[in-house]
């Protein structure tokens, strides 16, 4: 098997900020975490039907680099500032 992990999650835009602004910062993290040894993609797509609904979609090369993501200073400060919410999120390997 795979030490390949996938990352799906759902996130909901604080209606508090301005969108284009949160969505600046998400695109912002996105960005962050693709320059992070061991995440192989970041990517974020918007719902058409839902206007704050974000799902985010990550790559790593093993637990370690998610590990390692969490503590990364741009990961804290995108949660500190609270853009959006974390819905729910869940990680998937290929067989």
């Amino acid at each position: 098997m795979s030490e390949t992990i996938f990352v799906t999650a759902e996130l909901k835009m604080n209606a508090d900020k301005p969108r284009q602004q949160v969505v600046e910062d998400i695109e912002q993290f996105c960005l962050d975490m693709q320059s992070e040894a061991g995440c192989l993609q970041a990517n974020a797509t918007y719902d058409s039907t839902d206007p704050q609904r974000v799902i985010l979609w990550e790559r790593y090369e093993n637990r370690a680099a998610i590990e390692a993501h969490f503590a990364m200073p741009h990961t804290q400060a995108f949660i500190a500032a609270e853009v959006a919410e974390l819905v729910q999120a869940f990680e998937t390997q290929a067989q």
